[in-house]
Protein backbone atom coordinates (compact mmCIF):
# COMPACT_ATOMS: atom_id res chain seq x y z
CA UNK A 1 0.00 0.00 0.00
CA UNK A 2 2.09 2.73 -0.89
CA UNK A 3 -0.29 5.86 -0.14
CA UNK A 4 -0.84 7.34 3.23
CA UNK A 5 -3.02 4.86 4.84
CA UNK A 6 -5.08 4.76 8.00
CA UNK A 7 -4.07 2.07 10.57
CA UNK A 8 -5.38 0.70 13.45
CA UNK A 9 -5.25 -2.86 15.27
CA UNK A 10 -8.65 -4.90 14.49
CA UNK A 11 -8.97 -7.03 17.49
CA UNK A 12 -8.82 -3.82 20.07
CA UNK A 13 -5.09 -4.18 21.30
CA UNK A 14 -2.59 -0.88 19.96
CA UNK A 15 -0.71 -1.22 17.17
CA UNK A 16 2.52 0.24 17.26
CA UNK A 17 5.19 0.56 14.47
CA UNK A 18 8.44 -0.62 15.60
CA UNK A 19 11.07 1.95 14.71
CA UNK A 20 13.68 -0.09 15.74
CA UNK A 21 16.12 1.32 18.89
CA UNK A 22 13.89 4.07 19.12
CA UNK A 23 10.65 4.36 21.16
CA UNK A 24 8.08 2.69 19.57
CA UNK A 25 5.56 4.51 18.23
CA UNK A 26 1.48 3.78 18.99
CA UNK A 27 -1.08 4.08 15.92
CA UNK A 28 -4.06 5.42 16.42
CA UNK A 29 -7.24 5.27 13.69
CA UNK A 30 -6.27 9.27 13.12
CA UNK A 31 -2.71 8.53 12.23
CA UNK A 32 -1.56 8.72 8.27
CA UNK A 33 2.03 7.35 7.80
CA UNK A 34 3.10 6.44 3.95
CA UNK A 35 3.86 2.66 3.69
CA UNK A 36 7.11 2.13 1.52
CA UNK A 37 7.66 -2.08 2.64
CA UNK A 38 9.54 -3.00 5.20
CA UNK A 39 7.90 -1.68 8.00
CA UNK A 40 7.69 -4.14 11.26
CA UNK A 41 4.11 -3.40 13.00
CA UNK A 42 3.81 -4.98 16.43
CA UNK A 43 0.67 -5.28 18.85
CA UNK A 44 0.99 -4.64 22.13
CA UNK A 45 -1.09 -4.77 26.04
CA UNK A 46 0.12 -1.43 27.04
CA UNK A 47 -0.21 2.01 25.84
CA UNK A 48 2.97 4.45 25.93
CA UNK A 49 2.78 7.87 25.16
CA UNK A 50 0.82 8.90 22.20
CA UNK A 51 3.68 10.53 20.61
CA UNK A 52 7.21 10.01 22.53
CA UNK A 53 9.91 12.01 22.34
CA UNK A 54 12.51 10.26 20.00
CA UNK A 55 16.31 9.12 21.71
CA UNK A 56 17.61 10.79 18.58
CA UNK A 57 16.08 13.40 16.07
CA UNK A 58 14.98 12.16 13.08
CA UNK A 59 15.60 14.14 9.71
CA UNK A 60 13.26 13.99 6.88
CA UNK A 61 13.48 16.00 4.26
CA UNK A 62 11.83 19.05 3.69
CA UNK A 63 11.96 21.24 0.30
CA UNK A 64 15.63 19.15 -0.24
CA UNK A 65 16.58 20.36 3.20
CA UNK A 66 17.07 17.93 6.65
CA UNK A 67 14.86 18.65 8.96
CA UNK A 68 14.99 17.93 12.51
CA UNK A 69 12.22 16.51 14.76
CA UNK A 70 12.18 15.44 17.86
CA UNK A 71 8.58 13.53 18.15
CA UNK A 72 7.07 10.75 16.73
CA UNK A 73 4.53 12.38 15.03
CA UNK A 74 3.45 15.85 13.47
CA UNK A 75 0.38 17.39 12.04
CA UNK A 76 0.54 18.73 8.68
CA UNK A 77 0.37 21.83 10.24
CA UNK A 78 3.40 22.06 12.23
CA UNK A 79 5.26 20.67 9.35
CA UNK A 80 4.73 23.09 6.91
CA UNK A 81 5.48 26.00 9.48
CA UNK A 82 8.81 25.10 9.25
CA UNK A 83 8.94 26.61 5.14
CA UNK A 84 9.50 30.26 5.83
CA UNK A 85 8.20 30.83 2.84
CA UNK A 86 4.94 29.59 2.60
CA UNK A 87 4.14 28.42 5.92
CA UNK A 88 0.35 28.66 4.93
CA UNK A 89 0.61 26.79 1.28
CA UNK A 90 0.39 23.01 0.50
CA UNK A 91 2.19 20.31 2.33
CA UNK A 92 2.89 17.25 -0.25
CA UNK A 93 4.76 13.68 0.63
CA UNK A 94 6.55 12.46 -1.95
CA UNK A 95 5.16 9.04 -2.68
CA UNK A 96 6.56 5.60 -4.55
CA UNK A 97 3.63 5.75 -6.93
CA UNK A 98 2.71 8.34 -9.66
CA UNK A 99 0.44 10.85 -6.84
CA UNK A 100 2.38 12.57 -3.94
CA UNK A 101 0.11 12.78 -1.50
CA UNK A 102 -1.41 16.27 0.08
CA UNK A 103 -0.90 16.60 3.66
CA UNK A 104 -4.07 18.15 5.57
CA UNK A 105 -2.99 20.69 8.56
CA UNK A 106 -4.94 18.99 11.01
CA UNK A 107 -4.09 15.57 9.92
CA UNK A 108 -1.18 13.89 12.00
CA UNK A 109 1.40 11.89 10.44
CA UNK A 110 3.91 8.76 11.56
CA UNK A 111 7.26 10.96 10.74
CA UNK A 112 9.84 8.90 9.21
CA UNK A 113 13.41 9.59 8.23
CA UNK A 114 12.89 8.17 4.92
CA UNK A 115 9.99 11.00 4.34
CA UNK A 116 10.25 13.81 1.48
CA UNK A 117 7.97 16.84 2.38
CA UNK A 118 7.57 19.25 0.27
CA UNK A 119 5.52 22.96 0.13
CA UNK A 120 3.98 25.01 -2.91
CA UNK A 121 2.40 28.02 -2.80
CA UNK A 122 -1.28 28.31 -2.99
CA UNK A 123 -2.90 29.15 -6.18
CA UNK A 124 -4.00 32.96 -6.67
CA UNK A 125 -7.53 31.65 -7.93
CA UNK A 126 -7.83 29.05 -5.58
CA UNK A 127 -9.33 25.70 -6.00
CA UNK A 128 -7.17 21.63 -5.91
CA UNK A 129 -5.21 22.85 -9.11
CA UNK A 130 -1.74 23.27 -9.09
CA UNK A 131 -0.59 26.41 -10.54
CA UNK A 132 2.52 26.00 -12.39
CA UNK A 133 3.51 29.84 -12.96
CA UNK A 134 3.34 30.30 -9.42
CA UNK A 135 5.63 27.11 -8.38
CA UNK A 136 8.08 28.32 -11.32
CA UNK A 137 7.95 31.54 -9.69
CA UNK A 138 9.11 30.13 -6.75
CA UNK A 139 11.02 27.63 -7.86
CA UNK A 140 8.98 24.98 -6.10
CA UNK A 141 8.29 21.57 -7.81
CA UNK A 142 5.22 20.43 -8.68
CA UNK A 143 3.59 17.41 -7.24
CA UNK A 144 2.94 14.57 -9.22
CA UNK A 145 -0.93 12.79 -10.17
CA UNK A 146 -3.00 16.76 -9.79
CA UNK A 147 -4.44 18.91 -12.06
CA UNK A 148 -2.01 21.31 -13.34
CA UNK A 149 -3.39 25.40 -14.15
CA UNK A 150 -1.04 27.15 -16.50
CA UNK A 151 -1.10 29.84 -18.95
CA UNK A 152 -1.10 30.13 -23.16
CA UNK A 153 -0.47 33.12 -24.17
CA UNK A 154 -2.73 35.13 -22.40
CA UNK A 155 -5.24 32.49 -21.10
CA UNK A 156 -4.84 29.80 -18.02
CA UNK A 157 -5.78 26.33 -18.67
CA UNK A 158 -6.44 23.47 -16.18
CA UNK A 159 -5.34 19.10 -17.28
CA UNK A 160 -6.08 16.72 -15.43
CA UNK A 161 -2.57 14.59 -17.12
CA UNK A 162 0.98 15.87 -16.30
CA UNK A 163 1.36 14.86 -19.50
CA UNK A 164 0.61 16.93 -22.42
CA UNK A 165 2.15 17.01 -26.09
CA UNK A 166 2.90 20.36 -28.17
CA UNK A 167 -0.41 19.82 -30.36
CA UNK A 168 -2.58 19.47 -27.54
CA UNK A 169 -1.23 22.63 -25.79
CA UNK A 170 -1.79 23.99 -29.47
CA UNK A 171 -5.54 22.77 -29.77
CA UNK A 172 -6.26 23.99 -26.36
CA UNK A 173 -6.50 27.49 -27.61
CA UNK A 174 -8.10 26.39 -30.83
CA UNK A 175 -4.62 26.33 -32.84
CA UNK A 176 -3.05 23.68 -34.94
CA UNK A 177 0.19 22.88 -35.74
CA UNK A 178 0.38 23.56 -39.35
CA UNK A 179 0.05 27.18 -38.87
CA UNK A 180 1.20 28.10 -35.35
CA UNK A 181 4.40 27.18 -33.33
CA UNK A 182 4.89 26.53 -29.56
CA UNK A 183 7.35 28.35 -27.17
CA UNK A 184 7.38 27.34 -23.22
CA UNK A 185 8.24 30.34 -21.35
CA UNK A 186 10.47 28.87 -18.54
CA UNK A 187 11.84 31.10 -15.05
CA UNK A 188 13.94 33.76 -15.78
CA UNK A 189 12.61 34.86 -19.47
CA UNK A 190 14.32 31.94 -21.19
CA UNK A 191 12.35 30.46 -24.09
CA UNK A 192 12.47 26.72 -25.45
CA UNK A 193 10.57 26.23 -28.74
CA UNK A 194 8.44 22.74 -28.26
CA UNK A 195 7.57 20.73 -31.09
CA UNK A 196 3.81 18.96 -32.24
CA UNK A 197 5.29 15.45 -30.44
CA UNK A 198 7.43 16.54 -28.24
CA UNK A 199 5.86 15.58 -24.75
CA UNK A 200 5.97 17.97 -21.77
CA UNK A 201 6.47 16.97 -18.21
CA UNK A 202 4.32 19.16 -16.48
CA UNK A 203 6.29 18.44 -13.30
CA UNK A 204 9.37 19.32 -14.23
CA UNK A 205 10.56 22.16 -12.03
CA UNK A 206 10.38 25.62 -14.78
CA UNK A 207 7.55 24.88 -16.65
CA UNK A 208 5.49 27.85 -16.45
CA UNK A 209 3.65 29.33 -19.56
CA UNK A 210 3.30 28.68 -22.76
CA UNK A 211 3.15 31.35 -26.22
CA UNK A 212 2.30 30.63 -29.66
CA UNK A 213 3.86 32.27 -32.70
CA UNK A 214 2.69 32.26 -37.01
CA UNK A 215 4.78 30.15 -38.16
CA UNK A 216 4.57 32.33 -41.49
CA UNK A 217 6.79 35.03 -39.04
CA UNK A 218 9.32 32.55 -38.77
CA UNK A 219 12.65 32.38 -40.32
CA UNK A 220 12.31 28.56 -40.37
CA UNK A 221 11.18 26.59 -37.48
CA UNK A 222 14.48 26.51 -35.16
Amino acid sequence: MDELGVLAGEDGRPLFLDRGGQPATLLSSSDHILLRGGERLVKGDAAPSDNPRLSNPIHPTLNGEPLAVQHAKATGLALKENDADFPHGRLFVESVDDMDVEIPDDATVVVREMDVYFVVPPSPEGGDEIDLEECGKHGRRPPRGHQYRFRVDGTKHTLESATVTGAEVLALVGKNSHDWSLNQKLHGGRRQRIQPDDVIDLCEPGVERFETVRRQAQQGDG
